[in-house]
């Protein structure tokens, strides 16, 4: 996403959706048990250039056993690295990267060298599988990058052309990129939001692709949660699933997409959706930190 869209994004998340996640939390978690305390790891969370974010994000997450994997552009690496340096038991450094830029290897290269763990991926200008950007995949492969692509609807608008879309970004073309790197981890942001069938299939059958549930998808569907034991209805491995085939809510990674101060209010409406979907409590470790924990060689945390 560029960099003034970003903006415009985080202008608008600060203003209306703490208050929002926090209402609906509010009525979602009413009359619940507090969840058990678990090891946490936000698959999805943007760096923030704003003055004091990371003083944020350190004082919120390390109290609540969280670490966030910070989704960081190339003019921010130092700041981000030496900041997983002072708190790696919270910040684990991604970096950010522009797939058409004509340095984007290069830029993968550095962000490797930095000892970041994974790049994010947006608005390509064609779709996440033309072979043109296989070589950027092939270098991640190599240097053990986890690959963390958005998919589904794009969000904000602009009056500025914005040559990508939805469009380009279905979940689908992971299942070919999964196809044709397979040992290339990677996740599928927003599980492909609207198209949730297509991102569950394609993870159902590819045992390193795995999907985030960020973004609207839980407020869109908060009166029916359960909905999503339909996308994601298969138990394991079976003649119509792969020989590696997990729990499919084994395959969903937990993130917040959004600041620190929304976290609990995140967890709260991602718990609800387990429990509509009678997710076991083994699993469920998983979902929140255990699996990211094992791609990324995190020792996990009680």
């Amino acid at each position: 996403m560029p960099e003034k869209n970003n903006s415009r994004r985080r202008f608008l998340v600060g203003a209306a959706s703490t208050t929002a996640y926090a209402c609906l939390r509010g009525r979602a978690t009413a009359g619940q048990s507090a969840p058990p305390r678990r090891f946490i790891i936000d698959s999805h969370h943007h760096f923030d250039p704003a003055p004091g974010y990371l003083d944020r994000l350190v004082r919120i997450y390390g109290p609540r056993n969280a670490m966030a994997c910070v989704l960081t552009r190339s003019p921010h690496l130092e700041t981000v690295s030496k900041a997983a340096q002072a708190h790696p038991d919270i910040i684990i450094p991604y970096g950010q990267i522009n797939v058409d830029d004509v340095s984007a290897v290069k830029e993968i290269r550095q962000f490797a060298a930095a000892g970041f763990k994974g790049i994010k991926m947006h608005t390509p200008r064609h779709n996440w599988d033309d072979f043109s950007y296989f070589p950027l995949y092939e270098v991640m492969q190599s240097l053990g990058l986890v690959a963390l692509f958005h998919t589904g609807i794009v969000s904000g608008s602009s009056d500025d052309p914005e040559p990508s879309s939805m469009a380009r970004m279905r979940p689908a073309y992971l299942h070919t990129i999964a196809r044709s790197f397979p040992k290339l981890v990677i996740q599928g942001a927003h599980l492909g939001n609207p198209w949730y069938e297509e991102a569950a299939e394609a993870a159902r059958w590819e045992k390193n692709l795995y999907f985030d549930l960020t973004g609207s998808s839980l407020l869109k569907k908060s009166r029916n949660l359960g909905v999503f034991r339909d996308y994601l209805w298969w138990e394991g491995p079976s003649l119509h699933s792969s020989k590696d085939a997990v729990y499919a809510f084994e395959k969903i990674v937990f993130g917040t997409d959004e600041p620190p101060e929304n976290l609990d209010a995140v967890m709260g409406q991602f718990e609800r959706m387990l429990d509509a979907c009678e997710v076991p409590e083994e699993s469920r470790k998983k979902i929140y930190g255990g699996t990211m924990a094992r791609i990324l060689g995190i020792k996990g945390r009680a």
